[in-house]
């Protein structure tokens, strides 16, 4: 049987990072999407303080949480195929192992 451990508890910690994203959880987006944000909500909130919009803010902001949702799914997707992968290729070893036979 093959090794699959390492890539399900990677899926299994990208299923967990996108969970966080869909529900607007910044610990699940990495240090640079977390200073990005940090830095458009500081600005949408110095705005509101003087009771004007923030488009491009509210903007930015938006686009971060989608390119992080996407991103961590692609990361899942990836990571399935390659687990996909290992498990037919130790089947196909498997098959060849029994093929060979005692005869």
């Amino acid at each position: 049987m093959a090794n699959t451990r390492k890539h399900d508890q990677a899926i299994r910690t990208a299923q967990a990072k996108l969970k966080g994203v869909q529900a607007r959880e910044t610990w699940a987006l990495p240090a640079r999407d977390q200073a990005a944000m940090a830095r458009h909500v500081a600005v949408a909130f110095g705005k509101a303080l003087k009771l004007k919009d923030a488009p491009r803010a509210e903007k930015a902001i938006e686009t971060i949480w989608a390119n992080a949702a996407q991103t961590l799914q692609a990361e899942i997707s990836a990571t399935e195929a390659e687990k996909a992968r290992v498990i037919a290729e130790a089947a196909k070893a498997k098959a060849e192992r029994k093929s060979k036979g005692w005869w």
